[in-house]
């Protein structure tokens, strides 16, 4: 589910960026957060959607009558219905940026890498599954520009996952034997695919889970 804080944020872009200054002049101040609100919810409802229905399958009037407002009101607060999946996956990529790289770039000692970045990435992928479902499944469907700042992000987060490993090779840490590429891919292959499976009234508590796959991996990866 979109927090208040992030759905507001995404709630703010349009042809993705900020609002522009013919869209906020004139407006007062509570307007403009019923506005971005109302946004908000729209971009919460179509993840939903897209989810449970697929991208293919949803309309956007399915997506106006789940919000409570007409088609032709809907367009008013986004393009059109490919807009709406940017959004929602350039959001998921936010998340992924805040809870996994931004706390991972504070680790001083490199042999904690690991560790944190299977907690934390499995931590996203529990507790975020909408999103996640969107970037891995329904991404496929964006054109054009769209497309190319979302590939571009996605490879950026895999890039930077294959540099901690090859930081951990020339520190003399990890086998050298190993390609960086094959491991990294291995890895967030992995941990995304967590959520076809895990449940969370099942026997492993996710910090448990956790511990599990950092095992699997370190003890393949590392000396």
């Amino acid at each position: 589910m979109l927090g208040k804080s992030a759905a507001d944020r995404i709630a703010l872009r349009r042809r993705s960026g900020p609002l522009s200054k013919s869209e906020t002049e004139g407006k007062k101040p509570g307007r403009r957060s019923r506005v971005n609100e109302r946004r908000g919810q729209i971009l919460e409802k179509a993840a939903q959607l897209f989810c449970v229905k697929g991208y293919d399958s949803t309309s956007m009037s399915d997506i106006a009558d789940e919000v409570g407002i007409t088609k032709a009101g809907l367009y008013y607060f986004v393009e059109g219905k490919e807009h709406l999946l940017y959004l929602i996956t350039d959001y998921g990529l936010d998340l992924l940026d805040e809870t996994v790289v931004q706390p991972l770039k504070k680790l001083e000692d490199p042999k904690d890498f690991l560790t944190e970045l299977i907690k934390l990435h499995t931590h996203m992928v529990l507790n975020r599954p909408r999103e996640v479902t969107i970037i891995l499944h329904e991404r496929t469907a964006l054109t054009g520009v769209y497309r190319e700042k979302i590939l571009r992000r996605k490879k950026e987060y895999i890039n930077y996952v294959r540099s901690l490993l090859v930081r951990l090779q020339q520190r003399g840490e990890a086998r050298q034997d190993l390609d960086p590429t094959a491991a990294t891919f291995f890895l967030l292959g992995s941990l995304n695919w967590i959520y076809q499976w895990y449940k969370v009234d099942g026997p492993l508590a996710e910090e448990q889970l956790a511990t599990e796959l950092t095992k699997l991996f370190t003890r393949g990866f590392l000396k």
